[in-house]
């Protein structure tokens, strides 16, 4: 009717939105860096702990509460893929009062491998879910952890990586602002 108001039902909103936020700052951020737009780590460390880490993990938790094994599995161990990354970057520095030597290259580019052919099996469920962007972004992620590998091995420029890497970030970041703008009425394509 006419001048009647209609409240949402928000008791069933979804945490993809701040997932997809912690991703997409995160990688934004740690892009940036590895194109040269400066040289200090360490917000993108707080950016990995913070928005990467703990706001992906949030997201995936409450997504298993929702019977979604794919946004919680996805979100859960990226975010705890952010986590890792975080540690190895502070472990030589002493965190926890036990300082380790630096992660070999080697060891980095086996470690970007690996989570990029699990990125790669979960590139190709999207396709089955059917939201294009949602597997633009996986796609996006692939080729953000297999360029990194590269890097770590030696056979490609960190600068090109930064780029594909802030490339994830910023298609992360419209998907997250898509979802909320959903959320109020307003469509973007997904």
């Amino acid at each position: 009717m006419e001048g009647e108001l209609v409240l949402k039902d928000m008791s069933a909103a979804s945490p993809a939105a701040v997932g997809f936020y912690g991703l997409g700052f995160a990688a934004t951020f740690a892009g940036l860096l590895n194109m040269g737009m400066f040289s200090d780590a360490l917000m993108v460390i707080a950016m990995a702990i913070t928005l990467g880490g703990i706001a992906e993990i949030i997201a995936g938790l409450q997504l298993w509460s929702k019977g979604d094994t794919f946004g919680a599995s996805a979100f859960t161990i990226f975010g705890l893929w952010w986590i890792a990354f975080a540690y190895i970057n502070l472990a030589p520095a002493g965190i926890f009062s036990a300082p380790m030597e630096a992660a070999s290259a080697t060891s980095m580019g086996f470690f970007t491998l690996v989570w990029g052919l699990i990125a790669t099996t979960l590139t190709i469920a999207t396709l089955k879910i059917g939201l294009k962007m949602l597997t633009v972004v996986f796609v996006v992620l692939d080729l953000t952890f297999f360029s990194l590998a590269l890097v770590f091995f030696g056979m490609f420029p960190l600068a090109i990586a930064g780029a594909i890497t802030l490339i994830t970030g910023l298609v992360a970041l419209y998907i997250a602002t898509a979802l909320v703008y959903d959320s109020v009425g307003l469509k973007l394509p997904l």
